[in-house]
């Protein structure tokens, strides 16, 4: 039976919080990035065409991969390299939203554009969260963890209620493509911090 193996860090080991702070400051800040500009998407959508059911569709084809992938994200996550889940994923997001803000820019936009950038950011999303879960719990002692928790917590009702607000205030400031490059920094961001300054441990697997 195969059993994952990995060292937990020590509490009184303050090396744990130098290499896991890159790390959840990097996801803060592209959480932030992502939340906002989903808010500035679906206002456009809702500014754009004044119809329910475009926001509706809008909604929906964000939370179909959360819904249908999300139950499986965290056993998918458990069998590849977290870090590397990370990167590509937050890449994926930027990739994503780059070829949203080039259509807007080209001055082709499409509303369909909008519903296929949504669901694959939402899509790329849905792995993200687990690997960093994953990870923490093998970069942060045990003693942590509910510490931890709580501050996570924190953090996202944080962005929750004032990605809106800012994303109103960007769109009100500049143009929609302007704004989705916000996406773009924060995720570079996010990879550069986890690239360059993180080690995220890997469970060997050993036949027990």
């Amino acid at each position: 039976m195969d059993q994952p193996s990995a060292e937990i860090p020590k509490t009184t080991d303050r090396k744990w919080l130098r290499n896991y702070l890159p790390m959840w400051i990097g996801q803060a800040v592209s959480l932030l990035g992502s939340g906002l500009v989903q808010f500035a998407l679906v206002w456009y959508l809702t500014d754009q065409t004044g119809s329910a059911t475009v926001l509706a569709m809008a909604t929906l084809v964000a939370l179909l991969p959360q819904v249908f992938l999300g139950p499986f994200s965290g056993a998918v996550v458990d069998r590849l390299n977290r870090k590397a889940v990370m990167i590509v994923s937050d890449s994926l997001v930027a990739l994503t939203t780059l070829a949203l803000m080039v259509s807007f820019m080209m001055g082709s936009i499409q509303v369909w554009h909008i519903y296929l950038a949504m669901f694959l950011r939402s899509l790329f999303g849905t792995f993200q969260m687990p690997a960093m879960s994953a990870s923490t719990t093998l970069m942060v002692p045990p003693e942590q963890y509910s510490r931890l928790g709580g501050v996570n917590q924190a953090l996202y009702g944080v962005i929750n209620i004032v990605s809106p607000p800012l994303g109103a205030a960007l769109l009100a400031a500049f143009e929609i493509d302007a704004v989705l490059m916000v996406d773009i920094v924060t995720a570079m961001l996010a990879i550069g911090l986890l690239a360059l300054l993180v080690k995220v441990p890997q469970p060997k697997r050993v036949d027990a």
